[in-house]
């Protein structure tokens, strides 16, 4: 891979800090990643570059690794480009790789799964270190009754009542292949793995939990919201800044490795 052809299809492995922009997708007058990005490649190329991203995210959540794809326009050597790209990326958006991929690649259709985690501080002093990370929640939680409430997810459902109205969409049925609820060190984590997601679910999912978690909802009450296919049978959606998109993967396998690992957790 030490050099690149003009025209090689390139898969980017991209990770951000979401805190200060309008979400992952390109918006008139609105600061985004894909925005960022591309201006970056275009300044290295000379000329407009179209990037296509694996997955869209929020305004203010952040990714561990967002792949998108683009298409080379000169010749490149592969190390000059990833340095020289990062060199121009803010400091709140890194490439950690980039690797050719065949000509019709997609990086969104040929996502096979996605995992995001929410991390939540549930102790009565505000956090310090990670604020811009996590959604703080000073009162009690029954963890064990969240715990319990996750198991209703994993499966294939229609999911209309954890989907923002405004979503451009033409179904809402998406598979969750496994969904986990508890502790990690000092936070609580949901860590939740599908074959796709709706608009703004992970946050509506969690929020509903925070409502099981204070004992406005029975710990079987997800069952009963996801049955109603009706956003306003489901919690409030929690904020953006405790969200990241963990991992995209494109190997089918990965999915039965998630499914096996949260669910022993």
């Amino acid at each position: 891979m030490s050099q690149l052809a003009a025209g090689q299809r390139l898969l980017l492995h991209l990770a951000f800090d979401g805190t200060a922009y309008a979400g992952w997708q390109v918006q008139p007058g609105q600061v985004t990643v894909q925005g960022a990005v591309e201006a970056a490649m275009a300044r290295l190329c000379n000329r407009p570059v179209r990037l296509h991203g694996a997955s869209r995210t929020d305004a203010g959540v952040h990714a561990a690794h967002l792949p998108a794809h683009l298409d080379l326009p000169r010749p490149f050597a592969a190390a000059a480009l990833l340095r020289g790209l990062n060199a121009l990326l803010p400091p709140d958006i890194v490439c950690h790789r980039l690797e050719p991929v065949a000509s019709d690649f997609h990086a969104r259709y040929a996502a096979r799964g996605k995992l995001y985690r929410y991390r939540i501080f549930n102790h009565p002093v505000r956090p310090l270190w990670d604020r811009p990370y996590l959604l703080w929640e000073a009162r009690p939680l029954d963890v064990a009754a969240m715990a319990t409430a996750v198991a209703p997810l994993v499966g294939v459902h229609d999911f209309a009542s954890f989907c923002a109205a405004d979503a451009d969409t033409t179904t809402t049925v998406r598979e969750v292949v496994a969904a986990r609820f508890g502790p990690a060190g000092d936070e609580l984590h949901l860590e939740i793995a599908g074959t796709g997601f709706l608009k703004h679910m992970v946050r509506a999912i969690t929020g509903t939990l925070l409502e099981v978690g204070l004992g406005r909802l029975p710990s079987h009450g997800l069952t009963a919201i996801l049955a109603a296919r009706d956003r306003g049978a489901g919690g409030p959606t929690a904020p953006a800044r405790g969200l990241c998109l963990v991992e995209v993967v494109y190997d089918p396998a990965q999915l039965e490795q998630w499914r096996a690992h949260l669910g022993d957790q």
